[in-house]
């Protein structure tokens, strides 16, 4: 694997799946087409004692790792786990991680409109986010910032990260050069709505949940 975004989602990862396949990356973002959600493959594989990344061998780079489904009782976020991350960077050393930052309240107001999303989030316990926290801006805002800055001293003196504002003109060239490749195609790419990639996943309603140890 060449990289992961250990960011938020509403964070400009579409544009940069986009980009990276068009610069000749494998990038997954979110779920295997037509199968599995990245998250559950990553901690599937950590606890059956496998690499993190053994059961996402076709792809170079995950561009968004976190699912928050709480009808289908599926809420996973390795992207802000940092006990994965530390599992990560030991099986991956060169393993780029990616924190694509976006000033945290566009990021929050991004969150507010897109469909449900603040209130899937509110309703589950996430890394930095307890059940119940969330419903305000504020709290988002926290979340958010809390994160930053976590990412920036855990990964402090790892030459192997990355933060890059991804509406600076300057994102494309610094990871490129990070990559060691040109990045084309940076745009702004509008994502499927959230109904969409329910019906095309075939979960129209309340569903079992997905056991990660199978």
């Amino acid at each position: 694997m060449r990289l992961m975004v250990i960011g938020f989602p509403k964070s400009g990862t579409t544009s940069l799946t986009e980009a990276l396949t068009a610069s000749g990356l494998r990038a997954v973002h979110w779920r295997i087409p037509n199968k599995e959600f990245v998250g559950a493959q990553i901690y599937r594989a950590i606890y059956r004692g496998l690499d993190p990344f053994a059961l996402l061998q076709d792809y170079d780079a995950i561009t968004q790792a976190d699912v928050c489904l709480p009808a289908h009782r599926i809420n996973l976020w390795p992207n802000l786990d940092f006990a994965v991350l530390s599992a990560i960077r030991r099986a991956h050393p060169s393993c780029l991680f990616l924190l694509n930052y976006r000033r945290p309240e566009a990021i929050a107001d991004s969150i507010s409109r897109w469909e449900d999303l603040q209130q899937r989030l509110t309703v589950s316990d996430i890394p930095g986010l307890p059940r119940g926290a969330g419903s305000k801006r504020a709290e988002l805002i926290t979340w958010i910032e809390n994160h930053f800055a976590a990412c920036r001293r855990f990964f402090a003196d790892d030459p192997h990260f990355l933060e890059i504002d991804i509406e600076s003109p300057d994102a494309p060239k610094r990871l490129g050069e990070a990559l060691g490749i040109k990045i084309v195609g940076w745009a702004d790419y509008k994502a499927h709505t959230f109904e969409d990639e329910i019906a095309a996943m075939g979960l129209s309603g309340p569903g079992p949940f997905q056991d990660i140890r199978r």
